[in-house]
């Protein structure tokens, strides 16, 4: 009997060995070129070792040496079948000029069991992405945006005075060593309060305090939520048997509870700030006079964008900042020239910069902004899934590999990003690649810190006038230096979605005002 069952298990166990070779030969067989996987993995193997971080593994695929030379290569992430795309022209087409071929991102929670993480213009599948879309498109435009600048001004003013308030060292009562990401967290995390939610988060008064604290929880790397994360972006079709969620319980009660009593506030007081609870109300008036079948008839609608947008707000413009510091640093005559044109603003406009002045004015801080969104892009890989029921035919041959419907394909932006064709030097810090002349060299796809074609980020005017107004309330008062803390070379957090120091960014800062 036991012979009988030792036999049974070894040829089980022979018979999965063979059909997961089969499997993961699947490019070999279509003559696709290909990065070798490993079985069960595939080529995320560094990855779940925790090796690197999500970006730095697509950048591993983009360099290695099976990919040298080639317009695309098939991966595999886990057991699916995939593509990374390496040629500029392949990814417009991909991502602008195909567009409908490929509407949906891979990535996908459960719409059931999961809602405030599935209705959200990142998470959406495309029917209710363009709904979602049409509807706070105008939120983010430029009139809109401009509206906010002055809610964006009083944290910066906040932000100010806590600095002052720093407790300066004995020996040099002018610096202090501070940890930059926390500090930038802190008022990103008051910007998105404010302007979602018209509340006071108070965060850089008190860093304990609960909106603070929620920013921090609903990126906290524990095993479930890494479990959660990972099963939603890489096994999507197994969110329902893991009942994965993009948030924890704690997280999705803080959000239901502040946005009911932002509205219920808002509308007792009658009072307008233009901004999310305002949109949230015509909305919801629009909903009750409305169609049924409505994407705003959903319960979690409303709560699910806020909650987005908070995690995705605060996150990506703290890191930006904090990158742009800690660079600025590390080049003290860049630094200086970026001051200096500060200073000159600050003079023209009586201390407090205009909307006009900050977002068009101030030439050399786009190009610094710019620089550090290349070399540290804060959505560092980008997929997408084939959409089209005949799939999709990536040459003009009929013999061509056609990508069947289903598959996603990848591009990884932190790779384009240091690639030595399209940026000479590219891991060296240089702003003048941005100016308006060399501008013009820039070959097209190249750059992509917000995605590109209808699914790239809409909130990107808001983001950088974010980045912006945290870098000029910083430099008016202070100049950034190392210290022995400081990171001498650059990394990532590999538990970390978005790019994000290892152990934070520790840097000296100088009382130095120039205004």
């Amino acid at each position: 009997m036991l012979n009988i069952l030792l036999a049974l298990s070894l040829s089980l166990i022979a018979a999965v060995y063979c059909w997961l070779r089969q499997h993961f030969r699947y490019w070999e067989r279509r003559r696709v070129p290909h990065i070798p996987s490993t079985l069960i993995v595939g080529n995320i193997f560094d990855l779940l070792r925790y090796r690197c971080c999500f970006g730095e593994q697509f950048e591993r695929l983009y360099n290695h040496e099976a990919a040298s030379g080639q317009d695309f290569v098939g991966i595999h992430v886990l057991h699916n079948h995939a593509l990374l795309l390496r040629d500029l022209t392949l990814i417009k087409r991909i991502l602008v000029s195909d567009f409908s071929a490929f509407a949906s991102r891979f990535e996908r929670s459960d719409p059931v069991g999961d809602a405030m993480g599935s209705l959200n213009l990142f998470f959406a599948e495309y029917e209710t992405w363009r709904e979602i879309h049409n509807i706070f498109s105008p939120l983010f435009a430029h009139g809109k945006v401009k509206q906010m600048y002055s809610l964006l001004q009083e944290i910066g003013r906040k932000l100010e005075t806590h600095m002052h308030a720093w407790n300066f060292t004995d020996d040099d009562a002018c610096s202090a060593i501070v940890e930059v990401k926390e500090l930038c967290a802190l008022f990103t995390t008051d910007i998105i309060s404010s302007l979602e939610f018209g509340i006071d988060a108070n965060s850089l008064a008190n860093p304990h305090a609960e909106f603070r604290r929620m920013c921090i929880e609903v990126n906290e790397p524990r095993l479930k939520r890494l479990l959660h994360l990972f099963t939603i972006f890489f096994v999507p079709e197994r969110v329902q048997l893991v009942r994965a969620h993009l948030y924890s319980k704690e997280y999705e009660k803080f959000m239901r509870s502040s946005i009911e009593y932002a509205i219920a506030e808002r509308m007792r007081s009658g009072n307008q700030r233009n901004d999310l609870i305002d949109i949230f109300i015509a909305l919801k008036q629009q909903a009750a006079d409305g169609a049924k079948d409505s994407v705003l008839q959903q319960p979690d609608f409303f709560v699910a964008q806020a909650a987005f947008l908070l995690l995705a707000g605060f996150d990506t413009s703290s890191s930006t900042i904090t990158f742009a510091l800690y660079e600025l640093a590390k080049h003290p005559e860049l630094q200086q020239r970026l001051r200096a044109e500060l200073r000159e603003a600050l003079v023209k406009c009586g201390g407090a910069l205009d909307y006009e002045t900050i977002c068009n004015e101030l030439e050399y801080m786009r190009m610094v902004v710019d620089e550090v969104l290349r070399l540290y892009p804060a959505t560092s890989f980008l997929d997408r899934r084939c959409t089209a029921e005949q799939g999709y035919l990536l040459g003009q041959s009929s013999n061509d590999y056609r990508i069947p419907k289903g598959m996603p394909v990848y591009i990884s932006v932190l790779a384009l990003h240091r690639d030595p064709r399209y940026w000479p030097q590219p891991l060296e810090f240089d702003p003048e690649r941005f100016s308006s002349e060399n501008r013009k060299q820039h070959a097209s796809m190249s750059y992509l810190p917000f995605g590109a074609g209808p699914r790239g980020c809409i909130g990107f005017l808001l983001g950088l006038l974010e980045v912006k107004t945290g870098l000029v309330h910083i430099l008016k008062n202070f100049r950034v230096e190392t210290c022995s803390l400081t990171l001498p070379e650059m990394k990532f957090e590999e538990t970390a979605f978005v790019l994000a120091p290892k152990g934070g960014i520790y840097l000296r800062f100088v009382k130095d005002k120039i205004y």
